[in-house]
Formats: structure tokens, C-alpha cells, sequence
């Protein structure tokens, strides 16, 4: 009888995990290209290398990295990052994030409506994925990301 009510239990516990708290897995790639095509930018984003990306963030080893970026004349860009856990997805965050502040203040006094943009931009961790969109619509990134989410 123990038993029973244990394996219940933990049956009961397996299938709430699974329902609110698994990682959902999405195409990182898919993401980028439909926050770079679904928004409406006043730059042509174009997507970057490998390369390119670890020239403007530090990104974890092994974090798959999708960049797109205008010409530099704006501050807008997307970013999706697939880590392979939640930690160096946090770590990954916080450098995004610190990436951002450099943008922010280095657009402050060149171009100061880019710092604002800059500024409202959409930074989200979700699970092991971090999602960056520096656009004047923060309101559909936000759509596109939790549409990728369902």
C-alpha cells in the first residue's frame, strides 16, 4: 500500500513538472529570422558570422549564436542564444545585458534616440535560451517571442 501511494505520488509530481516546468526546444535560427522579418526595422538587418558576433559580445563556449544586425547607423539587432543549460544561459544573459549598456551609452551622445531605442529594448531568458530584440516595436517582439514559446 505504501508503495502504491508513493508511485502515485511521484507520478502525480512527474506529470506537474512536465506540465509548468519543462524547457520547451525551439529553433534559435527560426526566432531570429522571424524577429528580423516580422518587425518592422529602419535598418536592414543582416545576419552575422560566428566571428562578427564574438567581435561585438562575449558569448559562452558552446552557446549557438544568431545575430542580426543593421549597419550600424541604428542601434537595432536580434539576438537568439541557445545555451546548453540554464546556467550558461544566465551567464549569457548577463553578458547580453552588459553588451547593451556599452551600446547604450556609446549611442548616448552620437545618436541619442538610438540610446533610447537601445534602452526599451527586449532581453528575456527563457529557460536556456536568451532572445535580444533593439527595435521600435517592443510590443510585437515580445509577440513573436512567446509565440515561439506556445
Amino acid at each position: 500500500m505504501k508503495k502504491t501511494g508513493l508511485l502515485a505520488g511521484l507520478t502525480a509530481a512527474a506529470i506537474f513538472l512536465a506540465g509548468c516546468g519543462a524547457a520547451k526546444t525551439i529553433d534559435a535560427s527560426e526566432l531570429a529570422k522571424s524577429l528580423a522579418t516580422e518587425i518592422t526595422y529602419d535598418d536592414t538587418l543582416e545576419e552575422l558570422d560566428q566571428d562578427e558576433i564574438s567581435m561585438y559580445m562575449d558569448i559562452p563556449e558552446g552557446v549557438e549564436s544568431v545575430v542580426y544586425m543593421g549597419s550600424g547607423s541604428t542601434a537595432e539587432e536580434v539576438g537568439v542564444f541557445a545555451a546548453k543549460d540554464t546556467e550558461a544561459a544566465k551567464e549569457t544573459m548577463t553578458n547580453v545585458q552588459a553588451y547593451l549598456d556599452d551600446q547604450q551609452e556609446s549611442f548616448e551622445d552620437y545618436k541619442p534616440e538610438e540610446a533610447k531605442r537601445v534602452g526599451n529594448a527586449v532581453l528575456e531568458q527563457k529557460g536556456n535560451y536568451v532572445i535580444l530584440c533593439v527595435s521600435g516595436d517592443s510590443d510585437t517582439a515580445k509577440k513573436v517571442i512567446e509565440e515561439a514559446f506556445k
